[in-house]
């Protein structure tokens, strides 16, 4: 009986020994793994970091490239399929100083691309020479300033006047489309202006008013009178901004009259060295401007004009006037910009008008 005894009491020794090895054979697994498992995780994370950082990489500096004027205009004489230029005739030596505005033959950012016309290149190639009419022979205020443009059409100017035909047709005809696109257009050129360069805005139907003012509320102005000269604004970021809230707001009334706000504008010291006249209609003085341009602009400052969707007799007013002071004409017609050569066709007798140069 003490033998059996003996021999449980050995037996249960033995077996407590063998559970305490595996306990702490666990227990030694159980820490490797803990070590595997840490290490695993702060590996992990190392190589996430290190992803992350080779996927920024060093930040990079930005380069700006300046392009010239110049260098454009000879890179694209080389798009022949593009855009021709004009040979002009030889300028007097009078004007020698006066800088030759420049009209680009450009489809307008309101347009569809691609005409049928060869002058007419899509917008962002930067051409700034075009067919146009008139030969320069002006000796208005000064060469130089900047780069501009109004409905796509470029030009070189430092004193530039827009008068813009601010009449009821603008609403009435075609449902105030033509308004909120001149209105467009008229902004975006705005905003665009250089630094440094003078501008002013007139506004006209059968009389002239300015920015803020409306056509019954403006004052009575009169070329000859020095105290009604209308002064110039300066292309800043106050003198911008005011000129568009202007513009926004500005109302359409009464009729079509280019003489008056031409005379403003025109007896504006310094002269302008550009004039941007748009119109919508056939103006009641149209044959009375032609006539008179000469004692009207004597000193013979271009004037760059745009038909607003104006074929036939009134567009044809409007090349007459481009053409004998040596500005650019230019027609919208169905939201397309047509500049030189492709502007001609709608001033023909097929619109009830004629070239009348």
């Amino acid at each position: 009986m003490e033998e059996n005894s003996s021999f449980e009491a050995d037996e249960l020794e033995v077996n407590l020994e063998a559970a305490g090895l595996e306990r702490l054979r666990q227990e030694r697994r159980g820490q490797l793994v803990s070590i595997v498992t840490t290490v695993a995780v702060h590996a992990i994370l190392l190589l996430l970091l290190t992803l992350i950082f080779v996927s920024l990489g060093p930040e990079e500096v930005p380069q700006i490239v300046a392009v010239t004027e110049k260098g454009l205009e000879q890179d694209n004489l080389k798009k022949k399929d593009f855009a021709r230029s004009v040979k002009q005739k030889p300028q007097p030596a009078q004007s020698a100083s006066r800088v030759q505005p420049i009209a680009a033959a450009l489809a307008s950012p309101i347009a569809v691309p691609s005409i049928e016309d060869p002058a007419e290149v899509p917008v962002g190639i930067g051409v700034d020479i075009g067919r146009g009419f008139g030969f320069g022979r002006g000796k208005g205020g000064g060469g130089g300033g900047g780069s501009m443009s109004f409905f796509g059409a470029k030009a070189q100017a430092n004193k530039v006047v827009f008068l813009v035909d601010f009449s009821e047709s603008m609403v009435r005809e075609g449902g105030g489309v033509r308004l909120e696109r001149l209105k467009k257009e008229l902004i975006n050129s705005l905003s665009k202006l250089p630094k440094g360069m003078e501008f002013q805005v007139i506004y006209y139907s059968h009389a002239p008013w300015l920015g803020g003012e409306t056509l019954l509320g403006a004052p009575a102005r009169f070329a000859d009178n020095p105290a009604d000269r209308i002064p110039w604004s300066q292309a800043t970021k106050e003198g911008i901004a005011k000129a568009i809230n202007d513009v926004r707001i500005a109302q359409t009334k009464g009729g079509t009259r280019w003489k008056p706000p031409l005379e403003l504008a025109l007896a504006m010291k310094p002269a302008p060295s550009l004039i941007w006249l748009l119109s919508d209609g056939a103006a009641d003085d149209r044959e009375e401007v032609v006539d008179d341009m000469q004692k009207i602009n004597p000193l013979n400052v271009p004037i760059n004009t745009i038909g607003l969707e104006l074929p036939g007799p009134g567009f044809s007013s409007l090349v007459a006037i481009s053409r004998r002071t040596g500005g650019k004409a230019s027609i919208v017609i169905g939201g397309r910009l047509y500049t030189g050569a492709a502007a001609l066709q709608y001033a023909t007798d097929e619109f009830g008008g004629g070239i009348d140069f």
